[in-house]
């Protein structure tokens, strides 16, 4: 009786789950701009706070967030969009240079003994196809911010209603143990969320810097892709680096190339494995199965912008389970750690 009862609750699970994924993916449309709303509004919370700490009202506290906000969704967007349209255009001439260079690749090779031929050099290194996923995806999250009204929208009126929604959620948790749960889940998100933005930036800025100082085209469009992709830990520096090397080994010559991925790895390694859990301290840290799992699974469901907002949103449902005595196994098969 027991074990039927367990059966039909499992099944009742997987139903409720896979009606919700179904729901997930069709509304991705309006999904996802409300996704991006809250992140933009957890990011920008900590100077609503600040600012009303000064006394300033909340309509002219909202107006200057929300003009900050504006400005930097346009002129990103604005850049993400030119960028990627102008890289794809001049495809064609890194097409020729990379056909001009493949006897050059192949003969590398060979020095390792390795036979490889010269379809299978442009199958494995074709900058067409590297390019193009690269053009998708900024034009994907430009996309999002130059033409998200909606998420500009729902963003403004959180802004307005922040302390008003804080309110009502704290009420709503009547027992203290809860009130102290919601708030030390929205303090590790907000963490989070900063402390990751704060990292992705300085990473963008450095390899900006270092794409700009070998004077490499597109320099600051690969700092920005370093800057989004580094939200994805692990992975999302490697993918961030792909289409920087191979622009750099069609433009520059095979040794500033491995300075390059070089100075990627080093960059990568000191701010992901040093600097982010100084920060963070006891971290939310993912397995790195889970991140690659959640990059493919959340951008199925939503897309390019998914795979930007996939570690972000697993985190939030790690941290949120972490609070759960019941759900406390789930955060642990998300982790990197037994804990």
């Amino acid at each position: 009786m027991k074990v039927d009862r367990y059966k039909n609750s499992l099944l009742a699970s997987l139903a409720y789950l896979i009606v919700l994924i179904a729901g997930l993916k069709a509304g991705s449309t309006l999904i996802v701009p409300l996704l991006m709303a809250f992140f933009w509004f957890l990011l920008f919370l900590p100077l609503v706070n600040k600012l009303r700490s000064f006394g300033i009202p909340d309509l002219l506290t909202t107006m200057i967030v929300f003009g900050i906000t504006l400005i930097i969704v346009l002129l990103v967007g604005t850049f993400l969009l030119t960028s990627g349209q102008d890289l794809v255009a001049n495809l064609p001439a890194y097409q020729e240079k990379f056909h001009e260079l493949t006897p050059k690749i192949v003969g590398f090779f060979e020095r390792f003994g390795i036979s490889l031929q010269k379809s299978d050099a442009i199958g494995l290194l074709d900058p067409a196809k590297i390019i193009n996923y690269t053009a998708v995806f900024l034009k994907s999250m430009g996309d999002v911010m130059t033409n998200g009204f909606l998420t500009l929208l729902v963003v403004m009126f959180l802004f307005l209603e922040s302390s008003l929604l804080s309110n009502k959620v704290l009420y709503l948790a009547k027992k203290e143990d809860a009130k102290e749960k919601i708030r030390l889940f929205l303090h590790n998100v907000n963490l989070y969320i900063l402390t990751k933005t704060a990292t992705s930036a300085v990473t963008g800025l450095i390899v900006w810097g270092m794409l700009a100082f070998f004077k490499l085209d597109y320099a600051l469009l690969f700092g920005m892709l370093a800057f989004f992709l580094n939200f994805i830990p692990n992975i999302g520096s490697i993918i961030a680096a792909f289409p920087a090397l191979i622009l750099a080994l069609l433009q520059l010559n095979l040794f500033e190339t491995m300075i390059i991925a070089t100075g990627y790895i080093i960059i990568n390694v000191i701010i992901g494995n040093f600097i982010e859990p100084k920060i963070m301290g006891k971290g939310v840290g993912l397995s790195t199965l889970v991140v690659f799992i959640s990059m493919v699974f959340w951008g199925w469901i939503f897309g390019p912008v998914g795979m930007f907002l996939s570690v972000p949103l697993t985190v939030v449902i790690k941290i949120a389970c972490d609070n759960s005595k019941e759900l406390h196994w789930v955060s642990v098969v998300l982790s990197n750690k037994i804990s």
